[in-house]
């Protein structure tokens, strides 16, 4: 029985990102970063009870990547597809005569497919992760759920108020390709970037970045709101980029 209670924090992991899919296609982007968000909850709560129970398991491991594929994965790709099609490439309609009375229709943006460069670029970061055989007190690269929520947070940047001139500059699909690259490249590099557990082992000098972050976000999640969730990403990563370089 205690073998099962992991999993089934992971299987709910995986059923928050199939919600999140689902309300990404229906444009409810709210409930779509919600569901990431509850995703995220229980993504880190099966590994916790894994390891408090001592019941971790090769299985579990596996089952854990495919659902942060979907949840941290699949979720920002579909995002990334509508916004580009909110940026107003047009679907085009296909049809393929195949045989008999069979044929093959249906309608496509080729270019937002280019959005799902980050659901493959989460992919192999994750598959990578599987096979590592040491344990790091940082990450290398950005995770996926800290970039599903940069991505998941674009809407709310782009809507607020304060903001919304940046639209011109995010919402075109040259921007869009970009942001998508850099998604792919920033998870797969070896660039380290500081995790909670890692710097607790740093004492209080380690301290100074995640505190740093965390006051960071709740500035701007208070003063822009959700849109704050992608601004603190870039924050992270800027903060990330500064521990490693001064080595402090």
């Amino acid at each position: 029985m205690l073998k099962t209670i992991p999993h089934l924090f992971t299987l709910f992991n995986l059923l928050s990102g199939c919600l999140a899919v689902f309300f990404t296609f229906s444009h409810q982007f709210n409930a779509a970063l919600f569901f990431v968000i509850v995703g995220l909850f229980f993504d880190f709560f099966d590994g916790f009870f894994a390891r408090i129970l001592n019941v971790e398991s090769s299985l579990g491991v596996q089952l854990d990547s495919l659902a942060d594929l979907v949840t941290f994965g699949f979720t920002p790709g579909v995002m990334l597809y509508q916004l580009f099609i909110l940026s107003g490439i047009k679907q085009v309609d296909y049809s393929f005569y195949l045989f008999d009375n069979l044929n093959l229709t249906f309608s496509l943006a080729p270019l937002a497919v280019v959005g799902y460069l980050v659901t493959l670029g989460a992919a192999l970061r994750l598959a990578r992760f599987n096979l590592l055989n040491e344990s790091l007190s940082y990450f290398k690269g950005l995770a996926t759920p800290v970039n599903a929520i940069f991505i998941m947070g674009i809407p709310f940047v782009m809507n607020h108020p304060m903001l919304i001139h940046l639209n011109k500059f995010i919402l075109t699909p040259m921007n869009l390709v970009i942001i998508c690259i850099i998604s792919f490249f920033m998870m797969n590099i070896h660039w380290k970037m500081f995790s909670l557990k890692g710097v607790m082992k740093e004492g209080k000098i380690g301290l100074i970045y995640p505190i740093l972050l965390a006051i960071g976000s709740s500035v701007m999640v208070y003063y822009i709101g959700l849109a704050g969730l992608s601004l603190s990403v870039i924050l992270y990563v800027l903060l990330s980029g500064i521990k490693y370089s001064i080595r402090i």
